[in-house]
């Protein structure tokens, strides 16, 4: 899978603008990809969270409808850091991360 970039969706819902202000930075690691399959909105929708229980936001939802389909087939998807959104003047903000696959630590390594 080549990498998606995307800006997070519902970073205004809970704890995501504290947790984006300590938490959205470069050197923080991956961010995990949670399936909601039994989320009351979306079928589809996947949290991003830091540590697997820090919220950060979500897959905006027509990624999701692509994403989602992967993640159920096993395979394991992960968000990297990409940099922080912020309006001029406007307090609220927001992070834009890249979705990449984690290759199996199992796996032969070119060499």
């Amino acid at each position: 899978m080549n990498p998606i970039t995307t800006r997070l969706a519902g970073v205004t819902h809970g704890d995501a603008q504290a947790n984006i202000k300590k938490y959205g930075g470069p050197g923080i690691g991956h961010y995990d990809l949670i399936r909601e399959p039994a989320n009351p909105h979306d079928s589809n929708a996947i949290r991003v969270a830091y540590l697997g229980e820090i919220f950060m936001g979500y897959v905006p939802a027509p990624l999701a409808a692509t994403v989602a389909p992967l993640m159920d087939q096993g395979r394991k998807l992960v968000a990297e850091f990409v940099h922080i959104n912020r309006a001029p003047g406007q307090e609220t903000i927001g992070m834009t991360v890249q979705i990449v696959e984690l290759k199996s630590q199992n796996a032969p390594q070119a060499g």
